[in-house]
């Protein structure tokens, strides 16, 4: 973890509200949130405007809550370790950190570099469509993202 990365305390703020029912869901997947001392199981959700956590019933009675993260918020994906080819020191799971201005989120999916590289399309996507929206720093190495490398190829043709 870099010196400068924002804190990995959740915000004390209430439950994040529920996806609408009109609300696309590009991913959804299990995960866990490892923010502080207690690990918090559930489902991860990526839409067009958020990433959203929602914990399993029994994770919601030990006081776990929903969490979202709003896509404007987003300042650098990152995975850890940043290479897949690298083995995580600790024996620890590889995990996907979201950061924001205040806050690194750490999920650890079962199919990371999946989502790493569906929340790159979703910014890539985003910045076609509003070419003045930010778009956060992505850190990985040894893989490209290929459907960046086709969208890019057919660009330039």
């Amino acid at each position: 973890m870099a010196n400068d990365a924002p804190s990995t305390k959740l915000p004390r703020n209430g439950h994040a509200p529920k996806l609408a029912l009109d609300e696309p869901v590009l991913k959804k997947t299990n995960t866990d949130l490892n923010n502080g001392w207690l690990g918090r199981h559930g489902q991860l959700h990526l839409t067009n405007e958020r990433v959203l956590f929602i914990p399993t019933p029994l994770d919601h009675v030990l006081g776990a809550k929903r969490r979202e993260i709003l896509l404007d918020d987003i300042r650098a994906v990152e995975r850890w370790p940043l290479s897949p080819g690298e083995v995580p020191r600790g024996a620890k799971r590889p995990r996907l950190y979201i950061d924001t201005a205040t806050t690194r989120y750490i999920f650890l999916p079962s199919d990371l570099d999946g989502w790493f590289d569906l929340i790159q399309l979703v910014f890539y996507k985003r910045s076609k469509e509003d070419p003045g929206s930010g778009r956060p720093e992505f850190r990985r190495t040894g893989v490209e993202n290929g459907l960046l490398l086709t969208v890019a190829s057919l660009e330039s043709d």
